[in-house]
């Protein structure tokens, strides 16, 4: 019995040892010999020492000597530091110690060691009530040393912080471009992390169809984007969205709590869609084309999503009735007695342009694919050259002062760099999306020189490898489909260098 009261010295080295890497100074380390090589100096230490001491306080603890309790307790937090840090320091909002033993989980951030602690002390710092500037000021350092070189949980971490500072707009695009990094600098832990912070965001939010595309491009978290995936196709009234589906991806999902009051929402019977306002009978119909035009001008304010396309095309076809009208044309020329003779055909030409720019915007603001309006109409025409000019134009723009900058050699810091090119590409998938293939051509030739140089100035000089790999690959897949052989061969070639 005398044996059971003696002090476990073993165990005490053993947690000593442990706890000396949470103020390891990491830039002394020597470089690793592969940039995709994952540190595993932590799970040696755990398999020699960590786990051993723990099993022999916890025998000692068995045996009744209450002294070892919290040795043992220390012992298992630090042999699944990454479950401690999700589970303990990151809900209580202490970014500091969720930092720290983020690190020890090391093996889980692969070769993102850097950019695994800044994403688990953003998250905390998310998480927080009330964060200290003190706080803030030490999440800022770890994404200062996350970015050297910026890498996928890195990307991830900046876009929790901008999340903590209210900034969700860049939040989801941070998130959502680690999908375009290669697998080998983008750890699956800040995938998985990435794609639910985006489906709880998008759903939060109401924005059932994003989380329809979320849920089905992310990688990670299976069961949980199922399960949200089932509750949005429930909620938007899609046929074969059973309750049975539903209930078994929650089950699977195991996030029981977090989760039940989206459940609650999907499990009752889904909302009726709303309809396009009939504008065709009844009291709507107006009485003169210019009033029906004005009406269905109107009613684009309260058109429901799905309907965009055919209220546009409607109030399009309205407009050109309205202009061709006889009775239009009395009333300009009745405005414009004293003025001059084509005072009346100038007015209403103005008046077309008005009407057409603002459809343009509306069409714009609303994201209304072209290739779905009505064709035949000559508003119609006029408003899909005015949203592919302005398209096109922002591209154009964006390209061009990038060209300007890398001229000058002005660098920006690696994330703003990588928020740049996250801009520029969405211009050019909803020009895309919105102009058709054509649209995509004339846009990928605008940017194919000014982001290919920018990769190589990253890639080569700031060794930003990274970033400028996620943006050739990018560059590789539009060249596959609208660019040249020899794109392809370049981009090939380029992604090739690795990350």
């Amino acid at each position: 019995m005398a044996e059971a009261g003696m002090i476990p010295f073993g165990a005490i080295i053993g947690v000593i040892v442990a706890l000396r890497l949470l103020s390891r100074n990491q830039e002394g380390q020597s470089q690793q010999a592969s940039p995709y090589a994952t540190n595993s100096s932590y799970l040696f230490l755990t398999i020699v020492l960590v786990i051993p001491s723990t099993l022999f306080t916890l025998f000692g603890l068995l045996a009744g000597v209450w002294f070892f309790a919290p040795f043992t307790l220390l012992g298992i937090a630090l042999c699944f530091p990454w479950t401690v840090a999700r589970h303990v320091f990151i809900p209580l909002g202490w970014p500091r110690w969720a930092s720290r033993f983020s690190y020890l989980a090391m093996m889980s951030w692969g070769s993102d060691a850097r950019g695994g602690q800044a994403l688990a002390a953003a998250w905390a710092l998310l998480r927080a009530r009330n964060p200290s500037a003190e706080a803030r000021a030490y999440v800022e350092a770890k994404l200062e040393a996350a970015d050297s070189p910026l890498r996928g949980a890195g990307i991830v971490a900046h876009g929790l912080m901008a999340a903590s500072r209210g900034d969700l707009e860049t939040a989801r695009v941070l998130c959502r471009s680690v999908s375009l990094l290669d697998r080998r600098v983008a750890p699956r832990l800040a995938r998985k992390l990435a794609l639910e912070w985006c489906l709880a965001d998008a759903a939060a939010h109401g924005r059932w169809r994003e989380v329809l595309v979320i849920s089905q491009k992310g990688s990670g978290s299976y069961s949980l984007a199922a399960f949200f995936r089932a509750s949005a196709r429930r909620l938007l009234a899609e046929p074969h969205a059973g309750r049975v589906v539903l209930i078994s991806w929650w089950v699977l999902a195991l996030r029981w709590w977090a989760t039940w009051p989206l459940l609650k929402r999907a499990w009752r019977t889904p909302p009726r869609r709303a309809s396009l306002l009939d504008l065709e009978a009844g009291e709507t119909q107006a009485a003169d084309r210019l009033a029906r035009a004005l009406e269905l001008h109107a009613a684009l304010a309260r058109v429901p999503a799905g309907h965009e396309a055919l209220a546009l095309s409607a109030a399009a076809v309205a407009w050109d009735e309205a202009l061709d009208s006889s009775k239009v044309h009395d009333l300009a020329a009745e405005r414009a007695q004293g003025v001059g003779p084509l005072a009346g055909a100038e007015a209403l030409d103005v008046l077309g342009d008005e009407v057409a720019e603002e459809l343009a915007a509306w069409a714009l603001a609303r994201e209304v694919k072209l290739a779905q309006l009505e064709p035949g109409s000559d508003m119609v025409e006029n408003v899909a050259y005015r949203v592919r000019n302005e398209l096109l134009e922002r591209i154009e723009s964006a390209a061009q002062d990038m060209t300007y900058r890398l001229a000058e050699r002005r660098p920006l810091p690696s994330e703003e760099e990588w928020r740049h090119f996250l801009a520029l590409q969405h211009q050019c998938t909803l020009a895309t999306s919105l102009g058709g293939l054509e649209v995509r051509r004339l846009a990928f030739d605008a940017v194919n020189v000014p982001l290919c140089n920018l990769g190589a100035w990253l890639f080569n000089e700031r060794q930003e490898k990274a970033i400028a790999n996620g943006m050739f690959r990018w560059l590789l897949e539009e060249s596959r489909d609208v660019g040249t052989e020899e794109d392809c061969r370049r981009y090939q070639n380029n992604v090739g260098c690795g990350a």
